[in-house]
């Protein structure tokens, strides 16, 4: 995988944790692991809130 499309899978990941899908949701479409998705919630997204 390039850098590209991983920042765009990322990208879309966060979305996705913004927009409130399941975590077994964003898994199915990004292909990413359960420890990436709480890392990204984790990193990003908790301290903005």
């Amino acid at each position: 995988m390039n850098d590209e499309e991983n920042n765009s899978v990322h990208d879309m990941a966060k979305k996705m944790i913004i927009d409130g899908e399941t975590f077994d949701a964003i898994m199915e479409k990004t292909h990413l692991r359960l420890k990436d998705l709480k890392r990204i919630q984790r990193d990003e997204i908790d301290p903005k809130f």
